[in-house]
């Protein structure tokens, strides 16, 4: 399969978000779930986070993850991990798979685009669809890009293109208006923005110089000079923000 910006850059970390995969076992330890627990990872991305619920917790995964190149990861993860018993990689889009795989005990979506299937964007409009997809009682770990104050337009703009964000305020108003308990709230520090992005950035650039020649250089080149670009301008209006709820 050939190279992507995406397999090049994530290879490296076990959760392809900016925050640790140290933060996300903490809040999942505070679920409490018994071995053999339902979990959904939408978006499952590197694999790093299904791992480590199968491996630290003994939950059943099924790892979504619609990107061939990351789906082959996850599964090499898994593999090494040996959690393959424990750690199913479902190739297909968010829609579908909770469709045919709710209601789960815990549904963790990190940095999910459309985590929700398909013109699923809004805040309130995500959160009533994973709420609907959780058994009584349930969990969503919830990870993504917060707003932290009114930014550029044109930025506001680039990032819609990949999904709708909210203010850290205005992910919580969604969660409780879809029934959800807020149990846990926080915003990443800065120095795991600054190592994840600084870190994939890196990585596609030691590839790129290695490989300047390959038929996909050029196109994995514009993706990072975009993705730096973005975030780099970003960084003032931008944060990540991790929360933990439950639905009774």
């Amino acid at each position: 399969m050939p190279p992507t910006y995406h397999s090049i850059a994530y290879a490296g970390f076990e959760v392809a978000n900016p925050v640790t995969l140290a933060a996300i076992q903490a809040l999942v330890a505070r679920t409490a779930l018994p071995p053999g627990a339902v979990a959904l990872d939408i978006g499952a991305g590197a694999g790093g986070v299904s791992v480590a619920l199968a491996r630290d917790f003994g939950l059943q995964v099924q790892a979504i993850e619609r990107y061939p190149d990351m789906a082959d990861m996850i599964r090499a993860r898994a593999e090494a991990a040996d959690v393959s018993d424990r750690v199913a990689v479902v190739a297909e889009g968010s829609a579908t798979a909770l469709a045919r795989l709710s209601p789960a005990d815990l549904i963790v979506a990190l940095g999910s685009t459309e985590p929700a299937g398909p013109g699923v964007r809004s805040a309130d409009a995500i959160f009533a669809k994973l709420a609907d997809s959780l058994a009584s009682p349930g969990w969503l770990l919830w990870g993504d890009l917060t707003w932290k104050g009114d930014p550029p337009q044109p930025l506001r703009q680039v990032i819609a293109a990949a999904g709708d964000y909210a203010t850290h305020d205005g992910w919580l108003a969604a969660a409780q208006a879809a029934g959800l308990d807020v149990v846990a709230a926080e915003i990443a520090p800065d120095a795991d923005w600054d190592a994840f992005f600084g870190g994939a950035d890196a990585r596609v650039r030691d590839w790129l110089d290695a490989h300047s020649d390959h038929p996909s250089a050029s196109s994995i080149r514009q993706r990072a000079d975009l993705s730096k670009a973005t975030f780099d301008f970003g960084r003032e209006w931008l944060s990540f923000g991790l929360y933990l709820f439950r639905k009774a």
